[in-house]
């Protein structure tokens, strides 16, 4: 592991193949989301708040429904390995038959207990009301995420990235566009605010799942499953599917818990603090999707050379995409920290909130290395190699042994914590995860072959 990084043409050419479309499909929405953000910052902190706390809601929906096309591109990839198109049809029908049947419960919870999901997180009236007015809009748009990303792991466990990209491409465009429009009622239309945010995120949603499915059926794509598989649906099929997938939806169910319990941290220190890390964590999320790419890409490879019985070269590969990454997150970090100053004009908070946001940016960046080490290993090396249990031992330790009980216990036990203090304190569970990787990244035992 600690070998020097050698720069070799092909392997790099490979890697960004793959983790390129990728990124961009991520950095797109990272940067719709940071307009969005900007857009419903012009109208005050509640209302950041609000929307923020929302999407805390969506997000256990989306990371629910991931664990499942998770699940499934573990064993597409293998299989496309093989070239075994039937048997991916077969898992994409069986991940979008679940991701449906979780969408529609998650859409009727936030049909009918709007107020109840944000008074998890905050009991302000204020935010109450102006969350219950996007969650009542927002809430159909979470069945057509969870058809998206059904197909969309598909497309990318068979090594097409680019398509998943330009879908977002088309469901940015609008968003943006009828964001701006119904936000501040603009050209004619109804100035509706938070309520307005949410309807331009459910039309935009509807035309990238357009696009995809266009492009997919009226091309005949190698993944345009006619859903014979859902009539040879068995126990037996089920059984081998969530012996692998479900270790994973467990985990992404936990992670995301995990992230919400943070913001239940953050919110007892007050809807300051709330905002500040509703604005740090957007901009955040614009440089952490380089780590994510290259995990998502490494998952592929890993996968894919297992499945085609290459298993030395799978390991090779594996160390290779690790040192990358941690070159590629100390470039980003040292980036990230000069630039954070420059993304605070943009939001309508006090100072003291604008002098928040800089300084968790800034203790963003610096943990941006170790970040990038433990996404690439736990989502790309381990789900890719098959080992999804050492995988979500890794995440549930990180947040629920180390970083959620320290920060409470210092919510508890350290008089006027600041937002700040708490956030770094939060961040020590990035090194226990790179601590528990890195043995068993370098042992043999994470290569399954699944297929």
């Amino acid at each position: 592991m600690f070998q020097k990084f050698k720069f070799e043409k092909s392997f790099i050419k490979m890697l960004m193949a793959l983790a390129i479309p990728i990124i961009l499909q991520s950095l797109i929405t990272a940067s719709l989301n940071l307009l969005d953000n900007i857009m419903v910052g012009k109208l005050g902190e509640s209302e950041i708040a609000a929307v923020g706390l929302s999407n805390q809601f969506y997000m256990i929906f989306f990371y629910s429904v991931a664990g499942v096309g998770m699940g499934a591109s573990i064993f597409m990839s293998q299989l496309w390995g093989k070239k075994d198109v039937k048997k991916i049809h077969e898992f994409l029908d069986l991940s979008l038959l679940i991701s449906l049947g979780v969408s529609i419960f998650f859409a009727a919870i936030a049909l009918i207990f709007p107020a109840d999901i944000i008074h998890i997180f905050l009991n302000d009236p204020t935010v109450t009301s102006l969350g219950v007015s996007y969650l009542r809009i927002v809430a159909v748009s979470y069945i057509l995420s969870s058809i998206t990303l059904a197909y969309s792991m598909a497309l990318r466990s068979t090594a097409q990235t680019k398509l998943p990209m330009y879908g977002s491409i088309v469901g940015i465009a609008f968003n943006g566009l009828l964001n701006y429009l119904f936000i501040f009622g603009k050209f004619g239309a109804p100035k509706m605010g938070v309520a307005g945010a949410a309807l331009g995120t459910t039309i935009s949603r509807t035309m990238e799942l357009g696009f995809l499915l266009f492009m997919i059926y009226n091309y005949n794509n190698v993944i345009a499953t006619k859903f014979h598989g859902l009539k040879e649906l068995s126990i037996k099929k089920l059984k081998e599917f969530f012996k692998i997938a479900s270790p994973v939806i467990f985990n992404d169910i936990m992670w995301i818990l995990g992230i919400s319990t943070y913001s239940i941290a953050y919110a007892k220190l007050g809807v300051n603090a709330t905002a500040t890390m509703q604005i740090a964590i957007t901009v955040n999320n614009m440089f952490n999707i380089f780590g994510i790419g290259i995990g998502a890409a490494s998952a592929i490879i890993i996968g894919n050379k297992i499945g085609a019985g290459l298993k030395d070269e799978a390991y090779s590969l594996s160390i290779k995409i690790s040192q990358f990454g941690v070159l590629l997150g100390v470039a980003i970090g040292i980036i990230f920290y000069f630039i954070s100053p420059l993304f605070v004009g943009v939001f309508k908070i006090t100072p003291e909130t604008a002098k928040n946001v800089i300084t968790v940016l800034k203790i963003m960046a610096f943990f941006i290395p170790a970040r990038f080490y433990a996404i690439i290993q736990v989502i790309g090396t381990l789900r890719g190699g098959g080992d999804v249990v050492y995988a979500i031992a890794t995440e549930m330790i990180g947040i629920w042994i180390i970083g959620i009980p320290m920060a409470f216990a210092a919510i508890h036990f350290i008089p006027g914590l600041s937002i700040t203090t708490l956030y770094f304190i939060i961040c020590l569970e990035e090194l226990v995860k790179c601590v528990i990787t890195y043995p068993r990244v370098m042992s043999y035992k994470w290569i399954r072959s699944l297929v």
